[in-house]
């Protein structure tokens, strides 16, 4: 076993979407949008032999064309085939995956109906009961521990209410919490589809069914929010500290259509004005789940212990005080904690080595930039400067050194201490991607035929281009000379293998129609720190970085990006500074 306590799972590029389901896999995927049954059929064939996997994945890329999505840093994606934990799986265990993932793309829970509950629930090995009440029936739903009861209009399938219960929480079930599963459940059975309901039964399912005498999931993961994560998001809020963006995020119980625990742990933009509408907002979240570990062996995974903090939240050196649960009892540990992520995230692959540093060794690379000029990407944006004057900013995008991405959506960990640091990783990626998403937006891209020239990257290049706005403005008579010429920004990422990423930034802080038209091109670099702390490095005028209050005006640059979190305005900030 390795000495890491992390794995995860990953996601072909075609695979990448949040929540996907089998029902919903090609209008969110096209990658899956021509996957034929005859082509399933030849992957389903091949099941029994050692290369049953590949020929499923065949079958896919017969069918598909692999598709990406508008993250950048899918440059270069790697895909891993990477068992739970490490751990080896014998060609059996192997085969049941393999004929898992068929089951899921051939099934569809589809329009709400009672043979579609009842579909969903045997399924999942639940065991169901039908009782007729008044206008319809009453459709039961029952594990070990788990009872959904749901009544439905017959012949309108229509829903009328649902009910939750747990049987070991009869006698001490919160009312609002109750109250709050259910109504979450009964929405779910008024959706057009049962996709959201599947998926709910799905996870409540196999909570219950990896629950044994001695451990009941659901109350696991009730203390570790009420007793851990809780007490911990109390005590970030009363600190000052962003919980959501900077600490253990902010855990809820059966929130935004999941059932169960969650934690928010990133929003795309930091400082989001509270008046803005919730669809507008993109967050992030991992969904805690329990899952089998694969018999990972003791002093891991999941023990039935409330204390899992002292009776200080943190230690006089602000450290979070968590508690070692005791593991003396458990011989072969079954399971383990998950966190699901909403969305995926994609992250480079040396993070990926310190999560797992066994990952190295069985690697699949999908390299999608070949570097060319023509690969690179090209946006324009509009902003108002100080005098409430348009000013228009070609931006270039490219990549050098890029790291190879693993894109994940669930991490396991043996003990909830490590969600924190599973947090700075991915707020990492996520703010790296939100500052390129602040100007390289679908509707704000353009063709490189559009682009006038060449951006340039020296001195020497920045002297001639000026000379070329100038004479563009200057193409006809009639031409009105109402603004100047677009500012030419190059953009480069460079995520160098066991650094910080960096966004470096080169533009013209000389506007092209003033007098003495002195050349001034002004750079800096932007690295992007564990937790998506922001530093500004080499700042420099003319290629020289003895500027005047350099260091001041690198922290106050710092500043500026971490409050507008958007590279246009960096830019208009800069060249009103620097001119």
């Amino acid at each position: 076993m390795s000495d890491s306590p992390f794995n995860f799972k990953v996601l072909s590029s075609s695979e990448v979407t949040p929540m996907a389901t089998p029902d919903n896999l090609s209008a969110v995927s096209p990658a899956f949008a021509s996957f034929s049954p005859s082509a399933l059929d030849v992957a389903t064939a091949g099941l029994a032999g050692p290369h049953g996997a590949s020929a499923l994945r065949n079958a896919v890329e017969q069918s598909t064309n692999t598709v990406l999505t508008d993250d950048l840093q899918q440059d270069n994606i790697t895909t891993a085939k990477r068992p739970l934990f490490g751990r080896s799986k014998s060609e059996a265990v192997q085969r049941r995956d393999i004929e898992e993932i068929v089951h899921i793309l051939r099934r569809r829970p589809g329009a709400i109906s009672e043979l579609g509950i009842e579909r969903i629930g045997r399924n999942n090995s639940l065991e169901v009961f039908k009782d007729e009440i008044d206008g319809g029936k009453r459709i039961s739903l029952g594990g070990r521990i788990i009872l959904i009861d749901i009544d439905l209009l017959l012949p309108s399938n229509k829903v009328t209410k649902v009910a939750l219960s747990l049987a070991s929480r009869l006698d001490v079930q919160s009312s609002v919490a109750q109250t709050r599963s259910d109504a979450l459940l009964l929405a779910d059975l008024q959706a057009p589809t049962l996709d959201s309901f599947a998926r709910n039964v799905e996870r409540l399912a196999r909570h219950d069914k990896l629950s044994t005498n001695e451990i009941d999931n659901f109350e696991v993961l009730n203390g570790l929010y009420k007793n851990a994560l809780q007490r911990i998001h109390e005590y970030e809020i009363g600190a000052g500290i962003d919980a959501e963006n900077a600490g253990h995020g902010t855990p809820v119980v059966d929130d935004a259509g999941v059932l169960g625990l969650s934690i928010w742990y990133c929003n795309e933009r930091h400082r989001v004005p509270e008046s803005l509408p919730e669809s507008e907002r993109k967050r992030y979240r991992a969904i805690v789940e329990i899952e089998e570990s694969g018999g990972a062996g003791a002093g891991w995974g999941v023990v039935q212990n409330n204390a899992l903090l002292g009776e200080q939240v943190a230690t006089s050196d602000g450290e979070i005080n968590w508690q070692e649960p005791d593991y003396s009892n458990l011989e072969d540990q079954a399971t383990g904690y998950v966190l699901r992520l909403d969305p995926p995230v994609a992250i480079p692959y040396y993070d990926a080595a310190i999560l797992d540093p066994e990952c190295e060794a069985e690697i699949e690379t999908i390299s999608t930039f070949d570097g060319s000029k023509d690969s690179l990407v090209f946006a324009k944006r509009t902003t108002y400067n100080s005098r409430g004057q348009p000013e228009e900013y070609i931006f270039s995008l490219t990549s050098t050194r890029v790291a190879e991405m693993r894109r994940i959506e669930e991490v396991y960990m043996s003990h909830p201490r490590q969600i924190f640091s599973v947090f700075e990783i991915l707020r990492q990626s996520i703010r790296v991607q939100a500052l390129i998403n602040s100007v390289f937006k679908p509707e704000s891209l353009i063709p490189k035929s559009a682009v006038p020239m060449e951006l340039p990257s020296t001195l020497a290049e920045f002297v001639s281009s000026l000379d070329n706005l100038s004479n563009m403005a200057d193409l006809t008579e009639s031409a009105p000379r109402t603004r100047a010429p677009p500012a030419m920004v190059s953009v480069k990422l460079t995520t160098p293998y066991g650094r910080a990423p960096q966004l470096s930034l080169s533009m013209p802080t000389t506007d092209s129609t003033a007098v003495d038209r002195q050349p001034r091109l002004t750079s800096f670099a932007v690295e992007v720190q564990r937790g998506g702390k922001i530093d500004v490095v080499g700042l420099a005028v003319n290629e020289h970085g003895d500027v005047e209050g350099k260091e001041e005006m690198e922290r106050t640059l710092e500043d500026v990006i971490d409050i507008a979190e958007d590279l246009g305005i960096v830019a208009l900030w800069v060249r009103e500074q620097v001119r």
